[in-house]
């Protein structure tokens, strides 16, 4: 194997520009919901409010004495283990300056911004180390942190979106495993507190890099097993530091989701579901600019929602990704890219094929027999055997089978994004004239399609004065209040509100994975009752039994406020509640509340 020729050291104010760049273009892109980012949330959707609570409760943990990696003041009383809930637990201490001053809305709206911006940034920064050219970097950072995965997930997953660490696992990789320039004790030590970093922003990114290395590092011997075997040596050793230093620092928190409180155990969602459909790669979503209805169409077949049709490329883009693999094959960057990319591009496609929304009994690792007539070009064998391993483990390995297979996409759109900036410094760099012209224009018509559908959703989650106010005070700090409407797997508005509130009281409520089937608190006649009447169903009436039996709920879960905020079958709820504790609320601040109860 021959090392890519090592691009001169950048100026640091053009990184600088670079960062402000992509920031501008982030707002820019979520405006919708900066003309008012207290009330106005980027995307929307069961997740959006859950983050809000999420990032509010490590600060008020740390500081009233509480484990910021669990808690009961959501799911009272046996609460719930945010290590099985994507909390990013690192975030929510960050914004806590900014939780206290501008709100739960806000720092979503900052993060959610800020994830696309940094993801951008420091996919810039690791292209550069295979490129000169400022450009083509800049626009490989684009296609990662504005791909079509970043802006199908930020309609509210920041756990997948704040993806600025893959950049930097591959800058230290390469230095690890290639460069070697550096002694083996920094690599080791940079790398072990990255993946600890990581561990407690997204854990999920953190299994699927480890997925990807391994991968990597299993093409990588295929195509250059003595050039592997030299470097092996100052590798292990590094390794062996990464691994120490992770250990430490992920002791605690590992050691709080796997033998902490509520720990989750078997599979927590559906596998072929959320998985890449093959038309998915050539057909938009709506979230793309340049999508017309009769595609759209198409799309809306998939399986999953569309916070998950995550794969779309563009014919423009295979197409000219394509001819530089064949024009360029013999560099091993691209090679490797290539290879990698494709083998993740199919593990997305989960356990079997999906096609037009229908899912089929054919197993994805299929397509992967098509290796071998490719043999004189690659390392068949490998790849097949890497197929299949990869597909088992995805399916069959405990953790690892509660990846999401189509999350894949985000390595493969940094893959990308590599091989674009070497088609940019290959052929936009070196030419002039008309033929520049042409190579600018071929870019562009292979971008086009990735456009970001403008302006982006957003969704109004004004916050009802009461929780914001001091009468708020009127609910006994860490007293169980029961919010309507009711929190569970299809609606999380109260936990916001909550949130908002400075986790003024707990809930006998809450969205999120728990032991049992479902990510919904154990269901009481009261909880089934709210949700009926939410969702706008027949409810029972209220007789004397059904009363003692609400009553008999209330008592056993502690509630001693019951709060009605604004939400749909509004009425009907505030009557619910004043049949069953017969005596009528207060009306105050955009809420009804029945405090101080002794049901």
């Amino acid at each position: 194997m021959t090392r890519e020729e090592t691009p001169r050291p950048q100026p640091r104010p053009r990184a600088a520009l670079a960062l402000v760049a992509y920031l501008i273009l982030a707002v820019l892109l979520f405006a919708s919901a900066w003309r008012a980012p207290r009330t106005l949330a980027i995307g929307g959707g069961v997740d959006t409010p859950q983050f809000m609570w999420f990032f509010r409760w490590p600060s008020f943990a740390l500081l009233h004495g509480h484990n910021p990696l669990v808690s009961n003041y959501i799911d009272f009383p046996a609460g719930m283990n945010l290590m099985w809930n994507a909390s990013m637990p690192l975030v929510g201490v960050v914004l806590a300056p900014i939780e206290l001053w501008l709100g739960p809305v806000f720092s979503f709206n900052l993060v959610t911004t800020v994830a696309l911006a940094l993801s951008a940034w420091t996919a810039y920064l690791a292209i550069l180390r295979y490129v000169r050219s400022q450009v083509g970097a800049a626009i490989g950072g684009l296609v990662y942190g504005f791909s079509p995965f970043m802006l199908a997930h930020s309609l509210g997953h920041p756990h997948v979106t704040l993806a600025f660490i893959p950049p930097l696992f591959l800058i230290v990789l390469d230095e690890m495993l290639l460069r070697q320039t550096r002694p083996f004790w920094q690599s080791g030590l940079i790398l072990g507190v990255l993946a600890g970093v990581q561990l407690v922003i997204g854990e999920e990114l953190l299994a699927t890099s480890v997925i990807v290395a391994a991968l990597g590092l299993i093409i990588l011997i295929g195509l250059y097993p003595n050039a592997v075997r030299a470097r092996l040596a100052h590798a292990s050793r590094a390794l062996a530091i990464a691994a120490g230093v992770f250990a430490v620092l992920a002791a605690v928190p590992l050691a709080v989701q796997f033998a902490g409180p509520q720990r989750v155990p078997g599979i927590l969602q559906e596998q072929n579901i959320f998985v890449s459909d093959l038309l998915n790669f050539i057909v938009p979503t709506r979230m793309q600019a340049l999508a017309p209805a009769f595609l759209t169409r198409i799309s809306e077949r998939f399986t999953g929602d569309i916070a998950e049709w995550t794969a779309y490329v563009g014919i423009p883009l295979i197409v000219l990704l394509a001819f530089l693999v064949v024009r360029q094959w013999a560099r091993p960057i691209v090679r490797f890219a290539a290879l990698l990319g494709v083998m993740l591009a199919l593990l997305s496609l989960g356990p079997t094929l999906h096609f037009n929304g229908r899912i089929s009994h054919i197993p994805s690792f299929v397509l992967g027999l098509a290796f071998p007539l490719l043999a004189a070009f690659l390392p068949a064998r490998v790849m097949l055997y890497t197929l299949v391993g990869g597909w088992l483990a995805l399916i069959k390995a405990p953790v690892l089978y509660n990846i999401l297979p189509g999350r894949l996409m985000l390595f493969a759109y940094l893959l990308v994004g590599l091989l674009l900036a070497i088609f940019i410094d290959t052929y936009l760099s070196r030419s002039v004239g008309r033929r520049r012209l042409l190579v600018a224009g071929v870019v562009l018509v292979a971008l086009l399609p990735l456009l970001p559908h403008w302006p982006y959703d957003h969704t109004d989650v004004t916050v009802p004065a009461y929780f914001t106010s001091g009468d708020v005070t009127q609910i006994p700090s860490g007293s169980v209040a029961l919010v309507a409407p009711f929190s569970h797997g299809d609606e999380a508005t109260a936990m916001l509100w909550e949130a908002a509130s400075g986790m003024r009281f707990r809930m006998p409520e809450g969205y999120g994975f728990i032991p049992g089937p479902a990510q919904d608190p154990p269901m009481t006649a009261t909880q089934s009752i709210m949700v009926m009447v939410q969702r706008g169903e027949p409810s029972p009436e209220v007789t004397d039994s059904l009363r003692q039996q609400i009553l008999g709920d209330l008592r056993s879960l502690s509630v001693q406020s019951v709060i009605v905020g604004p939400m749909a079958n509004e009425d009907r709820m505030v009557s619910f509640f004043t049949d069953v504790l017969q005596t009528s609320p207060t009306q105050t601040d955009g809420v009804y509340v029945w405090p101080s109860l002794n049901p």
